[in-house]
């Protein structure tokens, strides 16, 4: 029950784990910036605008995709531990 506490008062993380990265994601998140920059670079105001929300549209996919990964795993666990 304690767990459930937890991360029902907000002492508990699970998505910090995600923000933790590892080498590969540092190289590919290295990869992903370096290749932003150039293409921004090449880019008139008009189409940075619509990179930047482009960009914001895919940013909240990701969110909606890892907080169903999230539930998803957490109901598994819950109906394995049942």
């Amino acid at each position: 029950m304690d767990i459930l506490e937890d991360l029902y008062y907000g002492n508990l993380f699970p998505h910090e784990k995600c923000a933790k990265l590892d080498d590969e994601m540092k190289e590919l998140n290295g990869l992903l910036n370096r290749n932003e920059e150039k293409l921004t670079a090449t880019l008139f105001d008009e189409q940075k605008e619509t990179f930047e929300k482009y960009k914001d549209c895919n940013r909240e996919i990701s969110e909606i995709c890892e907080r169903n990964a999230f539930l998803n795993g957490f109901r598994l666990g819950a109906k394995i531990t049942i």
